[in-house]
């Protein structure tokens, strides 16, 4: 949700692939224009930059958490095109549906989807630096949005996380489009796409709850799902040393297709 490139720069480096990578980052990131709000014009949006660079097919697409659902919906957009997915990867991102019901438990567990998001951020906020940042629903209940930002930048300063210089107004601009985002992956209404999917899941999941590996995919997917256990957790499998597996078995989907 955080919209950043650089939260998969491990990753990138991990596949020692010769083909070309790019990632799209999100309109708004650095608060130049509001963010877009619904998946669907996202999607549209990233097809335009996407052709600037391959005009046509075949596409390997790939994305983490919220970022998984972007990429199931430009495959959806691309493929009415008539387009080629080749391949098609999401990185710990569950159904719609699945994804709907653990965010009310963990929303439920947090006082509230308010803290809850603010939680959410915080995590998405230092997860590129390798560090976390855990914060309790506790510190952050009774406090406006404007003062949860500002201690959730203070205790990523104070831990080294975040430089001095970042302030309440970035912090605001990122906190936006975070929102939107999460906002937008709530309401996404998906389609049943024609093609397979390759999943690629945490070893150690955020809830534990009684499904499948395909996570309930099942339900949208009229292709092959293939599904991946990698060891470690939602974000670790982003970082050094888990995203090692990770690479290793993307590189190995790469090379099927």
């Amino acid at each position: 949700s955080s919209g950043n490139v650089l939260f998969y720069m491990d990753l990138v480096r991990n596949l020692k692939t010769d083909q070309p990578i790019y990632g799209l980052q999100a309109p708004g990131l650095n608060g130049e224009r509001e963010p877009l709000t619904t998946l669907p014009e996202l999607a549209a949006y990233y097809i335009k930059a996407i052709k600037t660079i391959q005009q046509s097919g075949p596409y390997y697409l790939v994305g983490f958490c919220v970022a998984g659902f972007l990429a199931f919906e430009i495959a959806q957009q691309l493929s009415r095109e008539g387009e080629t997915i080749a391949l098609l990867g999401m990185i710990e991102t569950q159904s719609p549906k699945v994804y709907k019901f653990i965010n009310d438990h963990l929303a439920a567990e947090s006082l509230g989807y308010d803290i809850y998001n603010a939680i959410g951020f915080a995590e998405e906020l230092t997860a590129t630096s390798g560090k976390k940042l855990s914060l309790s629903p506790q510190e952050l209940d009774g406090l406006k949005l404007e003062e949860q930002l500002e201690y959730i930048l203070e205790q990523a300063k104070n831990h080294n996380i975040l430089p001095s210089e970042v302030g309440v107004q970035h912090m605001q601009d990122l906190y936006r489009l975070y929102h939107a985002t999460a906002q937008a992956a709530c309401n996404y209404e998906a389609r049943p796409y024609v093609g397979s999917i390759n999943l690629f899941n945490a070893s150690q999941p955020s809830v534990e709850i009684d499904i499948d590996e395909k996570l309930g995919w099942e339900d949208w997917v009229n292709g092959k799902i293939e599904a991946y256990k990698i060891t470690g957790d939602h974000h670790s499998i982003m970082r050094e040393p888990d995203v090692g597996f990770l690479a290793e078995k993307l590189a190995l989907c790469l090379q099927q297709v």
